[in-house]
């Protein structure tokens, strides 16, 4: 991760993450960069990083192949949506999502879940740097969104 030494745009950010990624995975990373106007850079932050990590890193495992990744931003806020095309998050514990020692009941998730500390940690750490974090299933897709959202004033007191 030498992208990590310098400030870099989200869309840099994004794009290195994902790159990554694609080094590992066989699925398909579609990125949208169409309603990203704000091209300033970010002070690096290590919790940024490994929080955007952990919520595409889920996204890359409970997908079943395709991983969506838009990039929003104005003069006012930074918005970055992750959905996948797998099963979504378990009904029976997506009010509780960001939670740490999660698990569903549903023998659906057993195999393939764990116990929510990647979103725990992924959550904290974003929060941390200012992030307001959504998790829930997509209107739009089968799986999975994250939607993570910042005041660009607020991005640039990290």
């Amino acid at each position: 991760d030498d992208f990590i030494d310098k400030d870099i745009s989200m869309r840099e950010y994004l794009t290195e993450i994902i790159l990554s990624f694609k080094e590992i995975s066989e699925k398909k990373f579609f990125l949208n960069f169409d309603q990203d106007s704000n091209a300033k850079k970010i002070t690096k932050s290590i919790e940024i990083i490994y929080g955007l990590r952990n919520f595409i890193g889920n996204a890359n495992k409970y997908s079943t192949n395709k991983i969506f990744i838009t990039l929003k931003s104005d003069n006012e806020f930074t918005e970055v949506i992750i959905e996948d095309d797998g099963t979504g998050y378990p009904n029976d514990i997506i009010s509780k999502i960001g939670e740490p020692y999660l698990r569903s009941d549903s023998q659906i998730y057993k195999d393939k879940s764990g116990l929510g500390l990647g979103i725990f940690i992924g959550k904290t750490l974003l929060e941390k740097n200012f992030a307001i974090i959504n998790c829930k299933n997509s209107q739009t897709r089968s799986g999975a969104e994250v939607v993570i959202k910042w005041k660009n004033s607020d991005l640039t007191k990290i």
